[in-house]
């Protein structure tokens, strides 16, 4: 058994590595990455143990909903009022403020001047933008 002081040391040392330090892009990319391998991992065991009777039983609905959430491609729901919120690929944040003719315009969320652009032209000027979230 390790000596206390040694198991302290190194949760001293673990602890060093992210008290006042930000976690980088890449740590929480593989720590999404991992999520998502879990959920994954999940529907496939599920799956598996639908089928190993001698007579399968159907894989769960919920199976096929969540594999799609995973993958980003869940449908639409047209009840869905909420404004979307989304981050560009430098960091600015942008809500939702309306959809004219089938487009949909967004404004910066701490905006210097009022900006009314389409999701389209914000994403080309700002290496791409990708939905965060909703709000009211």
């Amino acid at each position: 058994m390790p000596e206390p002081t040694d198991r302290v040391a190194e949760l001293e040392a673990e602890l060093a590595k992210y008290v006042g330090k930000e976690p980088t892009i890449a740590d929480e990319t593989a720590h999404l990455q991992r999520c998502l391998n879990a959920v994954y991992e999940l529907c496939d065991e599920t799956a598996a143990q639908s089928t190993r009777w001698e007579h399968p039983l159907p894989v769960p609905e919920w199976v096929a909903a969540v594999r799609q959430a995973a993958d980003g491609q869940r449908p639409e729901n047209a009840d869905d009022n909420r404004r979307r919120i989304y981050v560009d690929g430098k960091g600015n944040g942008w809500i939702s403020t309306c959809v004219e003719d089938g487009i949909e315009h967004v404004v910066p969320i701490q905006p210097a001047a009022w900006v009314d652009e389409s999701i389209e032209e914000i994403a080309a000027e700002n290496d791409g933008l990708h939905e965060i979230g909703r709000c009211w």
